[in-house]
């Protein structure tokens, strides 16, 4: 609050001449065509992962089944066998689901990154053109309260999408 204050008292001196907004990039991002395109993405993107490591997840759970079934049955080198097997395939499985989400969150991360950047230089261009002082981003930490009035996250949305439109993505 004190750092707006100052930045308010030297940008000019009359507080009458400020023109305030804000912006929620955060529910940009969720209803621009481009983020729900993205989401969709995703979703299949893990449901593919998902179905990929379906099949060792299952081989793991039969093996494990018949170590349970069979631990009672099998000599002491045997039984041995079969948990180190199972605890290598268990390792891998293990191993793959780790680099796979870390995959999916690296793209998603990118592709996040690649619309609010998009989302950044619409608002400053709409800021410009609107003869706004300050445009704040909507966050629970940085803005505590603002008018409904000044949200300008409708408008920058129909502006990204006319632009993603254009570019035809």
């Amino acid at each position: 609050a004190l750092m707006l204050s100052m930045m308010i008292r030297l940008a000019s001196p009359a507080a009458a001449e400020y023109r305030l907004a804000y912006v929620d990039l955060q529910k940009a991002l969720n209803l621009c065509k481009a983020g729900q395109e993205a989401k969709e993405k995703f979703a299949k993107k893990v449901e593919k992962a998902e179905q990929s490591l379906a099949g060792r997840q299952e081989e793991l759970k039969k093996l494990q089944e018949s170590l349970e079934k069979q631990g009672s049955m099998l000599n002491e080198a045997a039984l041995k066998e079969k948990k180190r097997d199972y605890e290598a395939k268990l390792r891998d499985f293990k191993r793959l689901y780790d680099e796979s989400q870390d995959e999916l969150k690296a793209q998603d991360n990118d592709a996040v990154k690649e619309i609010l950047s998009e989302l950044v230089k619409i608002t400053q261009s709409y800021g410009k053109e609107k003869g706004f002082t300050f445009v704040f981003e909507k966050s629970e930490s940085a803005l505590l309260f603002a008018d409904e009035t000044t949200e300008i996250t409708d408008e920058i949305i129909k502006r990204y999408d006319a632009s993603y439109a254009r570019v035809g993505k």
